[in-house]
Parts: C-alpha cells; sequence; structure tokens
C-alpha cells in the first residue's frame, strides 16, 4: 500500500510523510562554533573537506554531490562554488541537481539544493522536487584526498528496488490524501527551518566571537 501511494504521488522519495528536518538543523547548529573556530584562518593544506548540514525527507535522495561520498576542494577561500550532477532517474526523467554554496564567514558556506527535468520519455511519471537548504563547514584535511569535480553524472538513486511498473492507478485517490498531508507537513518543515537557519546564524555569530576572542589572547601572548 505504501510502495503504491508513494509512486502515485511520483514524489523524489520513496515515504509520503516530510521529515520535519529544522530540527535536526537546529541541532547540527550547536556543533558550528567549534567547526568555525576549528576552520583553517591561513596556511597551506594538502586539501579541505566539505561538510553538509541540512536537512532531508524521510527515504528521499538526492542528485547531489554528496551522494558520491566526502566533497574535497582545494582551496578554502572561494566566495562562491556550483556543483552540478545530472542523472537519469527510475519515473523515466533526466534530472538535475544544483548546489550553491555561498561563503557567510571563514570556514562556512550558505547552502542551496535545486531540481530540475530536462527531459522525460512519453511513459514518465516524474517525481516530486525535493529541494533544500542548509551549511556547510569547511574542514582541513591533510589525508590523500582528490578534488572533488564540479559537474558530473551519478547512477538513478536507490528506491530500495521500489519499482514505478508498480504503480497501481486505482490507488490514485489514496494518493491525493497522502499528497495534502504531505503539503501541510512540508509548509511546517519549512516554518521549522526557518526557525533553524535563525538559530544557525546566532551560532555562527557567536563562534566568530570566540574566534576573535581566541586571537586576541594569542597577540596578548
Amino acid at each position: 500500500m505504501i510502495r503504491k501511494a508513494v509512486v502515485a504521488l511520483g514524489p523524489k522519495t520513496v515515504a509520503t510523510g516530510v521529515l520535519v528536518g529544522g530540527a535536526a538543523l537546529a541541532l547540527g547548529a550547536l556543533f558550528l562554533p567549534r567547526a568555525v573556530a576549528s576552520a583553517p584562518l591561513g596556511g597551506e593544506a594538502s586539501m579541505y573537506r566539505l561538510v553538509l548540514h541540512a536537512p532531508q525527507e524521510s527515504g528521499a535522495f538526492y542528485v547531489s554531490v554528496w551522494a558520491e561520498g566526502d566533497v574535497f576542494v582545494a582551496h578554502n577561500d572561494q566566495k562562491n562554488l556550483t556543483f552540478v550532477r545530472r542523472g537519469d532517474e527510475h519515473d523515466g526523467c533526466t534530472w538535475q541537481g544544483t548546489e550553491r554554496l555561498t561563503k557567510m564567514s571563514a570556514g562556512v558556506y550558505a547552502y542551496d539544493y535545486s531540481e530540475q527535468i530536462l527531459s522525460c520519455r512519453p511513459d514518465a511519471q516524474p517525481f516530486r522536487k525535493t529541494p533544500r537548504t542548509g551549511v556547510v563547514t569547511v574542514e582541513k584535511w591533510d589525508g590523500p584526498a582528490t578534488a572533488t569535480a564540479l559537474v558530473g553524472v551519478q547512477a538513478p538513486g536507490d528506491l530500495w528496488n521500489v519499482s514505478v511498473n508498480d504503480v497501481d492507478t486505482d490507488e490514485h485517490c489514496d494518493a491525493d490524501d497522502d499528497s495534502e498531508d504531505a503539503e501541510q507537513a512540508l509548509a511546517d518543515a519549512q516554518r521549522e527551518l526557518a526557525e533553524a537557519q535563525q538559530e544557525i546564524a546566532d551560532a555562527i555569530a557567536q563562534a566568530n566571537d570566540e574566534v576573535k576572542q581566541a586571537l586576541n589572547t594569542d597577540d596578548d601572548d
């Protein structure tokens, strides 16, 4: 029942509900002060690792560079970064995911993920888009690593063997009811995410103050 309703809804996920990620993102903000304080302020490093802190819908998959594993860059001073990934998904469409990083402060980027459909087969049943926002922190990386490509192609997302061909068209009415619940859950998630982003901004400001105090202490010594 859940499998059919989920695929009939066409979400880019294998669950009908929306995971309210604002609270999870707010929890991640508690760790941001340490991430900012430990971010490299100068000197050279072999590589830098980008760590994503962003909520996601339950069971959703994303055409994201982070779906490939750790993300590395050779420099940590870029004001903007954009990663683009493309993939032919199980819904019969070719999707493109675009991830934009905008520098907020030393070691912290604002993160925005969006999706678009590039093309579809005639019999396609397009999934639902799942945009998200969050933050990316920068970590110094001294181990072996290679800079991650800005553009690439990915295999279809993991749907736990759920096939679009399993859809029963008689289930569409049930899917409509689930869609209304999902829309309400998404609205609640967006509200909580806005609150979480404010908490993140406050945490970053506090972290910057701690970094300045630490630098002043070093100067006094």
